[in-house]
């Protein structure tokens, strides 16, 4: 089992379909926050649905194309977070980041601290040369998360999404592998 240590407090596991049951319960309980800024949440209401999610996730590591994990807290599954769509275009190495994590644990710096070890894979194990964040202008929990890891706001896109018939503002944020390695 992948299972990576961050601090006392936190640590990461490769989403396996062992965290099903304890994903879809994470989900449920947090649905109505959740569907506000994640257009698969309507699409994801059976524990079934959560398993097709982890057999995906996991195929796409066996092939390299992301790294999804789960993030506990006290050994207590609370959130995702993932590495995605690494691909190689235009002589550029890339992946994008993506989370979620249960609303009784806002505030704790653990997301910020499970991106920050993500962004660390990415660029030391998959040597990628970029990683984007995109978070709706509204989604400010989100978009606080890229500034303090130090991510350079590279641009806002205009009615990027639609979630329930509300057209959303993007913002674009990114790290660089140099930048990184500045650090």
């Amino acid at each position: 089992m992948f299972k990576l240590k961050i601090d006392k407090e936190v640590h990461l596991e490769l989403t396996h379909f062992y965290h099903a049951k304890d994903t879809f319960i994470l989900v449920e309980r947090n649905r109505e926050l959740f569907r506000t800024w994640l257009d698969w949440v309507d699409t994801s209401t059976t524990i079934e649905d959560t398993k097709e999610f982890i057999n995906h996730e996991m195929q796409n590591y066996a092939n390299n194309k992301s790294i999804n994990c789960m993030i506990f807290y006290n050994n207590k599954l609370v959130g995702n977070v993932a590495l995605l769509g690494m691909q190689k275009g235009y002589g550029i190495k890339r992946g994008k980041l993506g989370y979620w994590l249960d609303v009784e644990f806002h505030g704790k710096g653990i997301m910020q601290k499970s991106v920050k070890k993500m962004i660390e894979i990415g660029f030391e194990y998959y040597d990628l040369d970029k990683i984007t964040l995109r978070c709706s202008v509204e989604n400010r929990r989100s978009c606080n998360v890229a500034k303090k890891l130090g991510f350079t706001h590279e641009g806002r896109l205009k009615n990027e999404i639609a979630l329930h018939g509300i057209k959303m503002d993007v913002d674009i944020y990114a790290v660089l592998r140099d930048e990184y390695l500045q650090e």
